[in-house]
């Protein structure tokens, strides 16, 4: 078994050391499940040591039986495994115009996947849920200080118990069937398939269950807060389900290709159904053609596409995915601006030059 303290980050971009923030290559993706070492890793704290001795979980709240879940006693559990992809809420942030406030991810957090866990599904009706409930806290073993709030902070979000009672919700303990390293939230953390990954908290320490939705520091910075205009005040709302989006794996930017037949693979995904359709521009959105898309695996991986792109003028040339998920929803050339730089889903542009060898 891997020692779950054990840290190595020589497979990813490193954007953050401390708190560690670091982002895949964008050629990585072309692996059906990212290797655990090659998993992006987003901590807003310093990552704890949690020993297991002693270590429960406690239920609590509005429910009808609190519960202390030992580690042994939830490896005893029924199991659920789930293949999902995680993407950082801010993830692509750099590329949005004008710039917004945040650690600066390029194009690189985000990563799918194998977790083996229990369902929270299963801990909540063993709990037994009293009429008013909700939400359900997640708290997390980390803290630390913020910028814009006083004092020490734990990171903590709720998430409605209505997506919770989605079997695939889990408390896991497996990633990629080894025991979960420390970076990733050892010895459990949650994971909620289909929603940007700041829900999915790490080092859990405990739930509760309650009548509202927490509104702590961390669950309030994850909002969308758009530019206000002339109608009225801007609408926030809050992060929660993954856009529709495509990523270029290759060829990578400033890549200097001969002319002739050359292959532009990537990845694409939705938090609203699979992907229906991705399709390729090599002339600065000029034309659009339809690219080659596997099936989608379950419900919550990325679907790997490919174009052949026959290159016969020689320069610069421009190569851009669109996606289009199931729900009808498309991949939008710019999106919406918004204060922190969340959900950017733009069409992804890498620019080429063609040159004779």
């Amino acid at each position: 078994m891997p020692d779950p303290a054990s840290n190595s980050y020589a497979n990813l971009n490193v954007l953050s050391p401390d708190p560690i923030c670091a982002g895949v290559f964008l050629p990585d993706m072309d692996l059906q499940v990212s290797a655990t070492e090659g998993h992006f890793i987003r901590s807003h704290f310093a990552a704890p040591n949690v020993p297991l001795s002693g270590w429960s979980l406690p239920v609590t709240g509005e429910v009808d039986n609190a519960l202390y879940i030992s580690y042994e006693d939830l490896l005893k559990m029924p199991s659920h495994e789930v293949t999902s992809l995680m993407e950082c809420a801010g993830n692509s942030r750099s590329t949005m115009q004008p710039p917004a406030e945040g650690v600066q991810w390029d194009n690189g957090g985000l990563s799918v996947s194998k977790w083996k866990g229990v369902s929270v599904k299963t801990v909540l009706e063993q709990a037994g849920l009293k009429s008013a409930a909700t939400d359900v806290l997640f708290v997390g073993a980390d803290s630390g200080k913020e910028t814009h709030a006083e004092g020490t902070l734990v990171y903590e979000i709720s998430v409605p118990v209505e997506k919770l009672l989605n079997p695939d919700s889990v408390l896991a303990y497996e990633m990629n069937d080894e025991t979960l390293p420390k970076d990733h939230g050892f010895p459990i953390r949650l994971l909620v398939p289909g929603w940007y990954g700041m829900t999915s908290v790490k080092w859990l320490t405990k739930m509760v269950v309650m009548d509202h939705p927490n509104g702590g520091f961390h669950e309030m910075d994850y909002w969308i807060y758009p530019a206000t205009n002339s109608n009225g005040d801007a609408k926030a709302r809050r992060v929660t389900k993954l856009k529709v989006k495509s990523l270029i794996s290759t060829p990578n930017k400033g890549d200097i290709v001969a002319p002739g037949k050359h292959k532009v693979t990537g990845v694409a995904w939705s938090g609203d159904g699979h992907i229906a359709k991705v399709e390729v521009s090599t002339d600065d959105d000029r034309t659009w053609y339809t690219a080659n898309l596997e099936e989608p695996n379950g419900g919550y991986s990325w679907q790997h596409f490919e174009y052949e792109w026959e290159a016969t003028s020689l320069g610069h040339a421009l190569i851009r995915s669109k996606a289009t998920d199931s729900a009808g929803n498309v991949q939008p050339m710019l999106a919406t601006w918004n204060f922190r730089g969340y959900e950017v889903n733009s069409i992804h542009s890498v620019p080429v030059t063609v040159a004779e060898p």
